[in-house]
């Protein structure tokens, strides 16, 4: 995958792939589809094959009309799928061991990248604090998600970015920020990005974090009409 900030690409630049799921978290409005969309047209413009998929009810088709500036071919190698209910995410992905072989068997290419946006809105909304059973199933069938999203990494090469949304918990007399999904995710997200606003109405404050390698960096970026600069 090929970052629209600079910082981000020295450190993907230095490994040949990513071991693991990428995750991109944040509040409402700090630009994480901008920052997912702007990755996706990246990645495609150097020729490699993108699955993004959305799971809010509107398409953001203003925001790739905004982005792209640039030839047909791109998108041509962008499949955009719209889901709109959470076991409909589950069996897309389920499926999509069938789509990377269809790649391979007939498209003589490979499928190299995949963006869920957003994991876990859909998850969120179908929670029921007065229906444990209904909330167990739905617990495992995002750990079965991320699950197979890990083995397609890891079995066929395929990056995965998903963007989530951010829980806040109490830990310590302190309210902390997290991603949405609890100890499903921490399991399962070899590297998150953290996007925060800052007093600066266009910055954007980006924390990351490798977590197998224990390495953090922080920068910041400016989110301008196009996207992050």
């Amino acid at each position: 995958m090929k970052f629209p900030t600079l910082e981000l690409n020295k450190w993907i630049n230095s490994i040949k792939i990513l071991k693991g799921i990428f995750s991109v978290f944040g509040d409402f409005g700090v630009g994480k589809t901008t920052f997912a969309l702007q990755t996706a047209i990246n990645t495609a413009k150097i020729g490699k094959n993108v699955i993004y998929v959305y799971t809010k009810p509107n398409f953001p088709s203003e925001k790739i009309q905004l982005i792209k500036k640039d030839s047909k071919e791109i998108l041509d190698n962008i499949i955009f799928v719209h889901i709109t209910n959470f076991d409909e995410l589950y069996r897309v992905i389920f499926n999509f061991e069938f789509l990377v072989l269809n790649f391979l068997n007939e498209k003589m290419n490979k499928l190299n990248f995949i963006i869920i946006d957003s994991i876990t809105n859909l998850y969120n909304l179908e929670l029921n604090k007065d229906n444990k059973k209904k909330n167990y199933n739905r617990n495992y069938q995002l750990n079965q998600i991320l699950a197979n999203l890990t083995y397609l990494n890891e079995s066929y090469g395929i990056e995965i970015l998903i963007v989530n949304e951010i829980s806040r918990k109490i830990r310590e007399n302190q309210i902390i920020e997290v991603q949405s999904g609890g100890k499903v995710m921490e399991f399962w997200v070899k590297y998150n990005l953290k996007i925060n606003k800052t007093n600066k109405l266009n910055e954007r404050k980006f924390i990351f974090n490798n977590i197998p390698e224990k390495q953090s960096i922080v920068f910041n970026s400016n989110l301008r009409e196009k996207g992050f600069e």
